[in-house]
C-alpha cells in the first residue's frame, strides 16, 4: 500500500511574503472605496452643503491633484527614509483626512479635508507598491504586480456598490468615518508585522539634504499640468488660464529635468530611464493603463445617457469590466513571471484592437446589451487584465530594490497622467460630435490606435533579467 504524499508545504519566505501582501492590501482597499464613495456620494454632498455640482467637483478635482503632485516626492522618501515608517506615517494621514471629511461643516473645509486624504494616500501607496515587491524575490515581481492589480480591480467593481449600500445604511458621514478604525488597526498591526527597513540615509553613512527645490518644481508642474487638463472642459482649451497652467507646467518641468542631471540625489531619478524595460513600461503604463478612464467614462455616457440606463445600472452594466478583469490580473502576473512580459501584454494589445473594432461596428442608439456590450466587455476587460498591471510590473522588472519607491511612484504618476489626458480627450472627442453615438464610438475607435501603439512596443521588452 502507498503511503498518502502530503502536500508539498508553502516555503516560510513565500508564507511572508503573501502576509505582507494581506496587511498592505487591506489599506489600499480603504483607500480605493474611498476614492470610488465619493462619486457616489456627490449628490448628498451637494444636497448636505448646498452648492452646484461644479463646486462640488472639487472634491475630487482637488484629491486627484494632490496625489498626482505628491505621489513622486513621496516615492523618493519611501526609498530614503523607509518604507515601513513613511506607509504607516501616511495611513494615519489618510485616517486623520477621513475623519475631518465626515466632521465636514462647509463645503470648503470638505474640499481641504480631501486634500489632507489625498496627501496621506500619497505617502503610503509608493511605500505600500514598495514594500510588498521587496517582499517578493525579483523573479515573482510581476504575480506580486498582478495582485496587487487584482485588488484594485475588485475594488473598483464593488466599490460603487458597498458605497451605495453604506450611504443609503448610516449616511455619507458614518461612510467615509469607517475608514479610521481600519486604518488605525492597519498602523498598530504594521507596526509589530511590517518588516523594518533601515532608512537609506543611515545605511549609506551619509544624510544628504532633500533636493527642496527640485521637488517644488515638480508639485508646480505635476500641479499645474493636471490642473490645466482637468479644468480645460470647463475654462476652454485656448482660454488663458488654461494656456497659462500648462506653458508655466512646461517650464517647471523642463526646469526639473535640467535639475535633476546635475543634483548628487535628485527627486527625480533619471537614471532609471537608462533601463530599458523600465521606459518600455512607463511608456505603455501611460498609453495602454492611463487608458482606462476614457472607456470607463465613454461607457457610462453611452449606457445612461444614449441607452436609457439609470445611474446604478449603468454602474453594474460597467462593473462587469474590473468583475473580469480583475482575477485575469493576478493570473497574468504569474504568467509574466514565468513566460516574459510581451508574451502576455502583446496579446493584450491585440484586444484591444479587437475590442476597439467591434464596439466601433456594433454600437448603436438601441439597447443591445446581450448582442454588443456582453461580448464588447468580455473583449476588453480581457485586454485589461493581460497588459494593464503588466506595463508596471514590466517598469519594475530590473529595478534594484533600494530604489522600488521611486521607480513604482515614476510608472504610477505616469499612468495618472495618461489617465487625465486620455479622459480629457474623450471629453473633448463627444463634446466636439455632431451627436453621442457618434461621439461615444470615436472614443472607442481609440481603443485601435492604443492597440496598435502596444503591440510594436510591448514586442521589444526583454523577458529575463540582465
Amino acid at each position: 500500500m502507498v503511503a498518502a504524499t502530503a502536500p508539498p508545504a508553502v516555503p516560510d519566505d513565500a508564507r511572508s511574503a503573501w502576509s505582507t501582501f494581506a496587511l498592505v492590501a487591506g489599506a489600499m482597499v480603504v483607500g480605493s472605496l474611498n476614492y470610488s464613495i465619493v462619486f457616489v456620494a456627490f449628490p448628498e454632498l451637494q444636497r448636505a452643503f448646498g452648492r452646484s455640482a461644479s463646486a462640488v467637483s472639487w472634491s475630487v478635482t482637488a484629491f486627484s491633484i494632490t496625489v498626482a503632485a505628491l505621489t513622486m516626492p513621496s516615492g523618493w522618501l519611501a526609498d530614503r527614509l523607509g518604507r515601513r515608517r513613511q506607509f504607516l506615517l501616511g495611513v494615519m494621514i489618510f485616517a486623520v483626512g477621513s475623519a475631518l471629511v465626515a466632521l465636514a461643516p462647509s463645503l470648503g473645509f470638505l474640499i481641504a479635508a480631501r486634500v489632507v486624504q489625498a496627501a496621506g494616500l500619497a505617502a503610503e501607496a509608493p511605500a505600500a507598491q514598495a514594500i510588498v515587491l521587496a517582499a517578493f524575490p525579483v523573479a515573482r515581481r510581476s504575480t506580486a504586480v498582478g495582485a496587487i492589480g487584482a485588488v484594485g480591480g475588485l475594488c473598483s467593481a464593488i466599490g460603487p456598490v458597498v458605497g451605495g449600500v453604506l450611504i443609503d445604511l448610516v449616511g455619507w458621514r458614518w461612510t467615509f468615518a469607517v475608514s479610521v478604525p481600519i486604518s488605525v488597526a492597519t498602523v498598530v498591526v504594521g507596526w509589530t508585522r511590517l518588516p523594518l527597513d533601515p532608512p537609506r540615509a543611515v545605511t549609506d553613512g551619509r544624510r544628504p539634504l532633500p533636493d527642496l527645490i527640485g521637488t517644488a518644481l515638480l508639485i508646480v508642474g505635476i500641479t499645474l499640468l493636471a490642473l490645466g487638463i482637468v479644468q480645460a472642459d470647463d475654462w476652454g482649451w485656448a482660454s488663458r488660464k488654461t494656456i497659462g497652467c500648462l506653458v508655466i507646467a512646461v517650464i517647471a518641468l523642463v526646469a526639473l529635468g535640467r535639475r535633476s542631471r546635475h543634483h548628487p540625489d535628485p527627486i527625480v531619478d533619471l537614471s532609471l530611464w537608462r533601463n530599458r524595460n523600465f521606459r518600455i513600461g512607463t511608456v505603455l503604463s501611460f498609453v495602454i493603463a492611463g487608458h482606462f478612464g476614457s472607456v470607463f467614462l465613454t461607457s457610462m455616457v453611452m449606457l445612461t445617457e444614449v441607452w436609457g440606463f439609470s445611474r446604478f445600472r449603468g454602474g453594474l452594466a460597467v462593473a462587469m469590466i474590473p468583475t473580469i478583469a480583475g482575477p485575469l490580473t493576478f493570473a497574468a502576473g504569474r504568467w509574466a513571471d514565468r513566460h516574459g512580459h510581451a508574451r502576455v501584454i502583446v496579446p493584450g494589445a491585440a484586444l484591444f484592437v479587437a475590442a476597439g473594432a467591434f464596439l466601433v461596428a456594433t454600437v448603436g442608439e438601441s439597447r443591445q446589451l446581450l448582442s454588443v456590450w456582453l461580448p464588447g466587455v468580455v473583449l476588453y476587460a480581457t485586454a485589461v487584465g493581460l497588459s494593464h498591471a503588466a506595463c508596471q510590473s514590466v517598469a519594475l522588472s530590473q529595478i534594484s530594490t533600494d530604489r522600488l519607491g521611486r521607480a513604482g511612484s515614476t510608472a504610477r504618476i505616469f499612468t495618472d497622467l495618461g489617465n487625465t489626458i486620455w479622459v480629457a480627450i474623450a471629453v473633448a472627442i463627444v463634446a466636439g460630435a455632431p451627436d453621442t453615438i457618434t461621439g461615444v464610438r470615436r472614443v472607442f475607435a481609440t481603443m485601435i490606435l492604443v492597440g496598435l501603439v502596444g503591440i510594436p512596443v510591448a514586442s521589444r521588452i526583454r523577458s529575463r533579467q540582465t
